[in-house]
């Protein structure tokens, strides 16, 4: 399995990194924040893409669909594509579309959605994905995703304070990415805006029997303490940590 980070920052988008957005074998997202479009561009694989799972409906997480649909709208994309995500993505992706004045006629191929109501639900996808689905605790409804293949699994925390469904949803996976918004020395901030710090992912990680963590959704603010971060993280967690890059590649 290949996992790309295309967006790896959290809050707002900085100059070296954009809003989040996972890649998983050229043809599943998770999340698709603003400036993902660009990125698969650059990787030349934007017409593979046909799945995306949204986590929640916070801005840096999901209005990248929007330049991704139009792009593949003006360059009559036929094939539909599928959007994951919490119930009412779909009336919010339809009237942000008509918002922006979206043309009916420009509208080429079909988009699927599946909104997601309950705390743990599976779905079995086309292509050979199992997608594991629990939901987290943020401040708006959000879903955490573990997306299996072959034996081999990635889980995906999206934005949520520490709780037990993420351990349950990480439980023997091969990579757990999970935010970690603020410092360690923040963690009280960070549960009050229902945010995670460095230790709290890893010691996640560690309960789960994760292999391989990484860190991202880290506030620029912060950028600075990136090594800091990994430490931290590293007190905490005996695996493998990494704080990716945007478009970094990571296999398992």
């Amino acid at each position: 399995m290949k996992i790309i980070f295309l967006g790896t920052t959290g809050s707002y988008i900085s100059k070296t990194r954009t809003y989040p957005s996972i890649l998983i074998n050229d043809d599943l997202l998770l999340d698709c924040g603003e400036g993902t479009t660009q990125k698969l561009l650059i990787l030349e694989v934007i017409n593979t893409i046909n799945t995306i799972c949204i986590t929640h409906l916070h801005n840096d997480h999901f209005m990248g669909i929007f330049s991704l649909l139009w792009y593949y709208w003006i360059n009559q994309r036929k094939k539909p594509i599928t959007i994951i995500g919490p119930s009412k993505i779909e009336s919010t992706v339809n009237t942000i579309l008509k918002l922006a004045n979206t043309p009916e006629d420009m509208k080429s191929c079909e988009i699927k959605f599946i909104e997601l109501h309950n705390s743990n639900e599976k779905i079995q996808l086309d292509v050979d994905y199992r997608v594991i689905c629990k939901k987290m605790v943020h401040k708006t409804l959000t879903f955490g995703y573990k997306i299996v293949e072959n034996h081999k699994s990635v889980c995906y925390s999206g934005d949520m304070k520490p709780n037990e469904n993420i351990t349950a949803l990480a439980n023997n996976c091969d990579l757990l990415i999970c935010e970690a918004t603020f410092p360690d020395k923040m963690a009280s901030v960070a549960h009050n805006l229902y945010h995670s710090t460095p230790r709290d992912a890893a010691e996640i990680a560690s309960k789960a029997n994760a292999k391989s963590l990484a860190l991202i959704h880290i506030s620029p603010m912060f950028s600075k303490l990136i090594q800091k971060f990994k430490k931290q993280a590293e007190k905490n967690f005996k695996g493998n940590v990494i704080i990716p890059n945007d478009l970094e590649v990571f296999h398992i």
